[in-house]
């Protein structure tokens, strides 16, 4: 049932932190806090979302006490369909280890019962399906749920554990924002490691892996980190923007960084732990991945896969792609496909596709034949059962900038040769011909060590056994950060996919794959036609 809120107040007396921790931080809810004020003339945060309405998003104000249990300290971000805070949970058992702090993801109140039900299942499997998987601690799943009752509607709210922040900001503390080999080497595992749970023990595809939506762990003492940046908050209330009517919500600016405790403090270092730890978040677009074919469309239009411009089916190895081309902007600070605009408005799928053939070869014919969208781009000559892509100009205007070699300028040697192979497993054109990231984790490039040595299988076995027992922490901020094109609206509360779970048997290579040379695509190749399979 709906629960009403409950609004806290402390003596001005506590002055110790211990004091502060359990306290309700009315000095940063009332009226006479140093906190910065914002004009309320100028749209911020939330406001700043296209039809953003007061009466949608919840007012959660600092000091505010959800479901009698949860604290608010801060506001963590926000998205087109929730404000993300953080609280103190004030049923926490005492003691080293316990989870003192949690995130509660707020969402509007205009979510269907369809959407909100289809959530819960969903993130109810990946939380009870296998916790002793290796992937299970690097995934999230939610803690808790409960509702908020308005006079505008009801808001379910979902709370998580603590994390750091997401992938893009990581990557901006690296020397220019630039991943290296080691670091990707930390990074790729934990990631590979959680779409191999949801994908084979629970069923499920994200649809929409985007650094934005892997997040970093707090590493070996949450509570500790914690307690520092709520004793910051508290010294340093944010800034806010104040209500011009009774009924008008306070709008706090967000605190993104939970180690930004001063102001020249820029957290932490990434270390190889928090890289490891890592974890997939925001299943808010996740699909079932065992209910027969899916053709709607998903992802960002940068991480779009072949089988979804084509409309063929996609299922588990949608991920894989998106994953892979998502490497570009790691270890490269601009995405695989960025000669073309993948911005809202401005994408078109076609030269996306010519992109993809530029690197990739002509599409296998088996791939065309099953696509329901495949005639919007080939012609099919029934005399000679070819298809012939109908824009050979853009694949002439892309064929000279684009090839595995020029795309990747900061590896070279052996390990260049060894990542570019790793990355063909995964951006192949037919989806079952891509690699499952349970083979990925056994890829030769992964297992390479600083220097180009190659750890022993028995190493790797004790590496990927370290790698489980990384730290179990999470949270979903759903903030709007870097953009790589739009993600596809969610609709139905469940899918319909037509994929069997990924097996553990490595399939054949793909025809398309025999076109490309270490270089990139040979400067010969055949006029824009698929012909039939002999």
């Amino acid at each position: 049932m709906p629960i009403s809120i409950h609004r806290t107040t402390s003596s001005n007396s506590h002055r110790t932190l211990n004091s502060f921790i359990q306290s309700t931080f009315s000095r940063a809810s009332s009226p006479d806090s140093k906190a910065p004020i914002i004009s309320a003339a100028k749209p911020i945060e939330e406001e700043t979302l296209p039809k953003y309405s007061p009466n949608t998003f919840y007012a959660a104000k600092i000091g505010d006490k959800l479901n009698d249990r949860y604290e608010v300290i801060a506001k963590l971000g926000y998205g087109m369909t929730a404000t993300v805070w953080l609280a103190k949970d004030l049923h926490a058992s005492p003691g080293p280890g316990s989870r003192k702090y949690v995130t509660i993801k707020i969402n509007v109140n205009t979510l269907s019962d369809d959407f909100l039900k289809g959530r819960r299942e969903i993130a109810r499997k990946l939380m009870v399906t296998n916790p002793k998987h290796p992937g299970y601690k690097h995934v999230r799943f939610m803690l808790d749920t409960f509702s908020i009752k308005t006079k505008h509607g009801v808001h379910l709210c979902i709370v998580y554990d603590v994390l750091r922040e997401p992938l893009d900001e990581c990557q901006a503390k690296f020397s220019h924002g630039v991943f290296g080999s080691d670091k990707l080497r930390k990074l790729l595992p934990s990631l590979l490691k959680g779409l191999d749970y949801m994908h084979s023990e629970c069923h499920v595809v994200h649809t929409d892996l985007k650094p934005d939506n892997i997040m970093m762990g707090l590493g070996d003492d949450p509570n500790a980190v914690l307690d520092k940046f709520a004793a910051h908050q508290h010294a340093n209330p944010p800034a806010r923007k104040t209500p011009d009517s009774r009924d008008g919500h306070i709008i706090y600016k967000s605190s993104s960084d939970l180690l930004l405790v001063g102001e020249n403090d820029k957290g932490n270092s990434i270390t190889d732990a928090v890289l490891a730890s890592a974890k997939i978040t925001d299943i808010g677009l996740a699909e079932w991945g065992d209910q027969g074919p899916q053709h709607k469309a998903i992802q960002s239009n940068a991480f779009t896969c072949p089988e979804v411009l084509l409309g063929s089916g996609w299922s588990y190895p949608a991920d894989i792609w998106n994953l892979g081309a998502m490497m570009w902007d790691l270890i490269e600070m601009q995405g695989l496909f960025d000669h073309i605009n993948t911005a809202p408005g401005k994408y078109h799928a076609n030269e996306h596709l010519a992109l993809m053939i530029c690197l990739l070869g002509p599409p296998p014919k088996e791939l065309l034949d099953r696509g329901l969208k495949t005639c919007n781009y080939f012609d099919y000559d029934q005399e000679t059962q070819e298809y012939i892509f109908k824009f050979p100009k853009l694949v002439d205007k892309y064929k000279a900038n684009i090839s595995w070699d020029c795309a990747l300028t900061h590896m070279q040697g052996e390990n260049k040769e060894s990542f570019i192979d790793f990355a063909k497993k995964m951006l192949a054109w037919v989806p079952e011909e891509r690699w499952t990231a349970a083979q990925l984790l056994d890829h030769p490039w992964l297992q390479t060590r600083p220097g180009n040595v190659t750890c022993t299988c028995q190493d790797y076995e004790e590496a990927s056994k370290t790698l489980a027992r990384s730290a179990d922490t999470d949270t979903d901020l759903g903030t709007e950060r870097r953009s790589h094109g739009s993600s596809s609206m969610y609709s139905d509360a469940q899918s319909q996919m037509g994929f069997e779970s990924p097996k553990q048997g490595i399939s054949k290579r793909s025809t398309a794959t025999s076109l490309m040379s270490m270089d990139g695509m040979k400067s010969n190749l055949p006029s824009l036609v698929v012909t039939p399979s002999k």
